[in-house]
């Protein structure tokens, strides 16, 4: 086995007849300094020549042990084992517009990508106010965490109010007539799971004193909600001790993004009629059974052979992941930083080389990752913390989640699985013809929130010190993508907005104009949400996606000289002219 594997003569089992038990002295120094044979308590000790050869070292000593020399050289992956014997390479497995026919390009068209400005065929602009590699942070009090959660509160109060013209009213008092209450959901039981005879409402501290009541949706015709979501309803509190509810907006998703006809008109140009192209794919990047890396190589291959290179492949971790077996069980003779730089960035390095920069690619770092702290929001994987001194050029490191602008196109990503999550934690009713996959998707535009769940999943903690401003969403994205173990797919999701007028008849005897009479959930537009699957599952291969997004036909026809009928903003509407393709590895 090549130096990807987990030693040279692969792993050795523990004797059956000892028991792995770290506080033994025996056991620590066999693990630490020398192998451990098959003869259990009779093997001879390690000899001093094999000292520092170990094929066993814990994750956490390997972090500290001396580098070998070759340890950062470039790394070939082997083609050896159960992931070059997979199937069906290159199979499309779900796809988004299928009917759009993405036209050709030759090869080299197109200019190499810059950031941030210049005349490139696709900029890139970090949107909010992300994480920072030098911010500290893992230091939140109980304060903070009261802070943040009614910072959500207050805001949802004030969009409400600006949104329907009528302030909230206390939660818990009482109310004869329909009135706007704006709150938390939360669960009446520590740790309980939600249900609707299980579910409470706490409204905020500054106007309700942050008391909770109990929440009445048995009069809703449908309904989705989870832990930590704040919605606006219209009901009664007849006794002061409970919310009946009669119609329910999920959330106040910010306006879509628009851009002036002649911005569009220049991305355009720079672009081509072919548009814009994405690759994305999540982490794991190898096989179980080895570290050679060879899923993330045959995804770089895949983008080097196209006609024109992506113009941006998104990599979301875990890069090195505390889950693999050979990680998870010390056998890895390397330290992790060297196992990212030579396995990861070394490959990523010869890929920018051979295309000339023509893509610019964009790492995203999961609570998986061991170079990682294992908390949300997270810093980009860069910098002492990470022990990762640079990164190679066109390559970009970027906090979690993030926002972009790939020119007009808002994206937004996180590698945290929300939509599992989500699905474990959340109680429903669902409407006739309603989609389970979009609407879970379309819960993080209507909270302005990318893990608005909370209490958050076991395996996502959340700094709430940082939580208020990293993990919000700045803008409504345009391409939502986000990972999970899920089944791969690539929808269309409603932007649910306030309605207004038509929007929901009047109920309980409340007229037009009074508080809470148009309060309703209204799809006023869609974005598209990619779940590209895992690149690696088990030994075999996975899925990711390629995006295509076409320049609207209106900026392409003032590009050519006709005249630009507004120049007033402009919708995006990517949901007519993407196409998301799901492939096998």
């Amino acid at each position: 086995m090549s130096d990807g594997g987990f030693g040279r003569g692969g792993p050795k089992p523990l004797a059956a007849a000892r028991t792995s038990n770290l506080f033994n002295r025996g056991n620590l120094e066999d693990l630490v300094l020398g192998e451990i044979g098959e003869g259990g308590e009779n093997a001879e000790p390690a000899s001093a020549a094999h000292a520092g050869t170990s094929q066993r070292i814990t994750p956490y000593l390997s972090k500290h042990a001396p580098r070998p020399a070759s340890a950062t050289k470039p790394h070939t992956p082997a083609t050896a084992g159960k992931f070059a014997e997979r199937q069906n390479s290159g199979a499309v497995v779900a796809s988004l517009n299928a009917q759009l026919e993405v036209p050709a390009a030759a090869a080299g068209d197109g200019e190499a990508m810059e950031v941030d400005g210049g005349a490139s065929r696709c900029t890139v602009q970090v949107l909010g106010r992300p994480m920072r590699p030098t911010d500290k942070f893992m230091a939140d009090r109980l304060e903070d965490k009261v802070a943040y959660l009614e910072a959500r509160i207050v805001a949802a109060e004030e969009a409400a109010a600006a949104a329907l013209g009528c302030e909230a009213h206390p939660v818990a008092a009482a109310a004869q007539q329909p009135s706007l209450f704006v709150g938390r959901i939360v669960c009446d039981a520590e740790g309980g799971k939600l249900n609707p005879q299980s579910l409470l409402l706490e409204g905020s501290v500054r106007s309700s004193g942050g008391a909770r009541v109990r929440l009445d949706v048995s009069r809703l015709p449908s309904f989705r909600l989870f832990p930590g979501q704040v919605v606006a309803l219209r009901g009664t509190n007849p006794s002061g001790f409970c919310v009946v509810a009669s119609h329910l907006l999920p959330g106040l998703a910010a306006p879509p993004a628009a851009t002036p006809l002649p911005d569009l008109a220049r991305y355009a140009a720079a672009t081509g009629r072919a548009g814009t192209s994405l690759v994305a794919a999540a982490g794991p990047f190898t096989s179980s059974e080895d570290l050679e890396y060879a899923p993330l190589a045959a995804l770089l291959e895949y983008c080097s052979r196209q006609a024109r290179p992506p113009d941006v492949l998104l990599l979301l971790g875990p890069f090195v992941d505390a889950e693999h077996p050979g990680v998870k069980g010390g056998l890895v003779e390397e330290a992790f930083e060297d196992l990212y730089i030579s396995r990861v960035l070394g490959q990523i390095e010869r890929f920018t080389a051979a295309t000339g920069g023509a893509t610019r690619v964009l790492l995203v770092p999961s609570t998986r990752d061991v170079l990682a702290l294992p908390v949300v929001p997270q810093p980009p994987l860069v910098g002492a913390a990470a022990g990762v001194t640079s990164t190679p050029a066109g390559c970009l490191p970027l906090a979690n989640p993030s926002t972009l602008a790939l020119n007009e196109v808002v994206l937004g990503a996180t590698s945290a699985d929300w939509l599992m999550a989500c699905t474990r934690e959340e109680t429903a009713k669902a409407a006739a013809g309603e989609e389970r996959l979009p609407a879970l998707a379309a819960h993080l535009p209507a909270q302005r929130s990318y893990l608005p769940l909370f209490p958050p999943p076991l395996d996502c903690p959340v700094d709430c010190a940082r939580g208020a401003t990293a993990l919000a969403m700045p803008a409504t994205p345009d391409l939502l993508v986000l990972p999970s173990d899920l089944a791969p797919f690539a929808k269309l999701c409603p932007v649910l907005t306030p309605g207004h007028g038509g929007a929901a008849a009047p109920a309980d005897g409340a007229a037009a104009g009074e508080p809470g009479a148009a309060v309703a959930a209204q799809a006023s537009s869609s974005f598209v949400c990619v779940n590209p699957g895992r690149l690696t599952k088990g030994t075999s291969g996975g899925t990711f996606a390629h995006v295509h997004i076409l320049p609207l036909p209106e900026a392409v026809a003032v590009a050519g000289g006709a005249p630009a009928p507004t120049n007033a903003p402009v919708p995006h509407q990517l949901e007519r002219r993407c196409r998301v393709d799901i492939k096998r590895i």
